[in-house]
């Protein structure tokens, strides 16, 4: 068997020369001179390969390819052109394998992190430190535990994905979503501990607060999973983060890390919700309930609290918000921060942001790095010559205007259109959140959802996870799901704990420890 590579942290002499180099200010345009063309050469064609339901993007790049290289041009760096050619789906995972079967893979091209590793020992993708030296904005976008994800003996193989600095920007987005109205109706504040979030709870059961006349409201609704393109999660994140638990990160403890559901914490937390499940304030329906199902009871005010993102305070930027409006013009939806537990504890999950779209990786056979690296610092950088607007927004005065006071984007046409004439996502090879186009009242529940986060001190998944994935996907939301109803106990979540390591905890543990260890050198 081929030894398996593993996940290093980025060198230290790798990450002093991304820092001179961001340090540098230089921009791509100030590449070496032997890496520019003369005025006569013959542009290279990048090759890209993208993940996405783009039907609209023309085949030719549309419009928008003579408008980049021609934007490109005016910045100093000359001599590309580009093609992208677009899968989406397994139908994208059966190309790029076919592609890398033949040694044909485009220069530059979407792809996970395990294929990714594949990739790697196969020797079809080649590290991108060097090339990284000259793209300084392109750096400081990606914060380095990002990098780290992407790093394999020393060595970065793929670019993940970045953020721009606003606190709106930030990758966690979720918190606590109550009716604010229904608060209104009963004259209750908005809870700030799980003591106060209990007697919100139980209000919103008790006391009509839709004003209907009926005893039809629930208090806490959640589903019986949550599943994201990252991971299975937790239900009931914010009361685990009242007593410093995320039950599916690994936290730091006693010199080591650990799996937040082995900790004690979480049975403090269990024994909380099993309490509040006993006396109704849980919606008794959780454990058989989809996320659709979810919805229509959010939009037929039948739900007063529930875990989402900060999107739905403006009805106008989520749907399930917008149809909750439409059926109760009255209904008002505030996000509110995690509650503080007994010692003062808070916090959501920290949301992976270099997962939360693919990575992309350069081949090993890529025709020219160098203008390649050109291309991808022009599209990260917000500058007056810089790409960044043109491949998001398309061209300023036509398809977007910015309002620098208030630093807001609006975009003036729809998406499909920038699709059509070749702008936008399907050619943004660098992906950086950037939400300036959100309301005020948006940026501050994102800005809120971003400021309680319980880190995960390591993002890597080891290969004993993969030998043994049925300990979070089946063991864990079992025992979750019997305690919090009364099933069971709350004394069998030390049943669960010692079935945890006999049944492959312990391997993963050990291999978690071996990785986070190399990271913090």
């Amino acid at each position: 068997m081929k030894r398996q590579k593993r996940l290093l942290a980025v060198t230290g002499i790798t990450v002093l020369a991304l820092a001179l180099a961001a340090c540098s200010g230089k921009d791509a345009a100030t590449a070496p001179a032997d890496s520019a063309p003369d005025k006569g050469d013959k542009p290279v064609t990048l090759q890209f390969l993208r993940n996405g339901g783009f039907p609209e993007f023309p085949a030719d790049g549309g419009e928008a390819r003579q408008v980049i290289l021609e934007a490109l041009g005016k910045s100093g760096i000359k001599g590309i052109d580009y093609k992208v050619t677009i899968a989406a789906g397994d139908e994208y995972t059966t190309k790029l394998n076919l592609l890398a079967s033949s040694g044909e893979l485009p220069d530059y091209f979407d792809i996970d992190a395990k294929t990714l590793s594949r990739f790697i020992e196969q020797g079809l993708v080649k590290p991108i430190d060097e090339y990284l030296k000259q793209t300084p904005n392109l750096v400081k976008s990606i914060p380095k535990p990002y990098w780290d994800q992407v790093t394999y003996d020393g060595k970065i193989y793929a670019v993940p994905n970045g953020t721009r600095p606003e606190a709106f920007n930030t990758p966690s987005v979720t918190s606590i979503l109550v009716r604010q109205d229904w608060l209104d109706n009963l004259n209750l504040k908005q809870p700030t501990t799980i003591g106060e979030l209990h007697d919100v709870l139980k209000a919103f059961v008790t006391q009509d607060p839709d004003k209907n006349g009926k005893n039809d409201t629930v208090g806490f609704g959640a589903t019986k999973t949550i599943q994201t393109n990252q991971a299975l999660l937790t239900q009931f994140r914010s009361i685990f983060g009242a007593f410093g638990i995320a039950p599916t990160h690994w936290m730091e403890s006693g010199g080591q890390i650990k799996k937040g559901m082995v900790l004690p914490e979480t049975k403090q937390a269990l024994a909380v919700l099993q309490q509040w499940y006993k006396e109704g304030v849980i919606d008794p329906d959780f454990p058989v309930m989809e996320r659709k199902q979810l919805e229509e009871k959010i939009v037929g005010s039948k739900v007063g609290v529930w875990e989402d993102d900060g999107y739905l305070v403006n009805p106008q930027a989520n749907p399930v918000a917008g149809s909750l409006v439409k059926a109760t013009p009255s209904a008002k939806l505030s996000l509110i921060a995690p509650p503080k537990g007994p010692d003062g504890k808070q916090g959501f999950p920290e949301t992976n942001a270099a997962a939360s779209a693919p990575l992309r990786a350069m081949s090993a056979k890529a025709q020219n790095p160098e203008k390649l690296f050109q291309f991808l610092e022009w599209m990260a950088s917000d500058t007056e010559n810089g790409g960044f607007n043109y491949v998001t927004y398309g061209i300023e005065g036509k398809d977007f205007t910015f309002d620098k006071a208030s630093n807001t984007i609006t975009q003036t046409v729809s998406y499909a259109d920038l699709y059509k004439r070749g702008y936008s996502n399907p050619i943004r090879m660098v992906f950086i959140i950037d939400r300036r186009w959100t309301t005020p009242e948006v940026r501050s529940a994102l800005e809120l959802a971003g400021k309680y986060v319980i880190p995960n001190q390591l993002w890597r998944t080891v290969q004993a996870e993969l030998d043994y994935p049925d300990l979070e996907a089946k063991l864990w939301p079992e025992y979750l799901i019997k305690i919090i109803t009364g099933v069971w106990p709350v004394e069998k979540y030390d049943e669960f704990v010692q079935k945890y390591y006999q049944q492959g905890g312990q391997q993963i543990e050990k291999q978690a420890n071996e990785e986070w260890k190399k990271l913090k050198k």
